[in-house]
């Protein structure tokens, strides 16, 4: 799976979840690097620290 098909499926997952508005992106972007298991995007550190 793809970094763009785990966003669609993302935002498929998420859409009924009780989600602030605010945090959408953020909930967003950690579901899809969880989707195709991105560790540094997961934990929040690009640099891998």
């Amino acid at each position: 799976m793809s970094y763009t098909d785990a966003i669609t499926a993302a935002a498929h997952s998420i859409a009924d979840w009780d989600v602030p508005h605010e945090l959408l992106p953020l909930t967003l972007t950690n579901e899809a690097a969880r989707l195709v298991h991105l560790e540094s995007d997961r934990m929040g550190c690009a640099g891998g620290e």
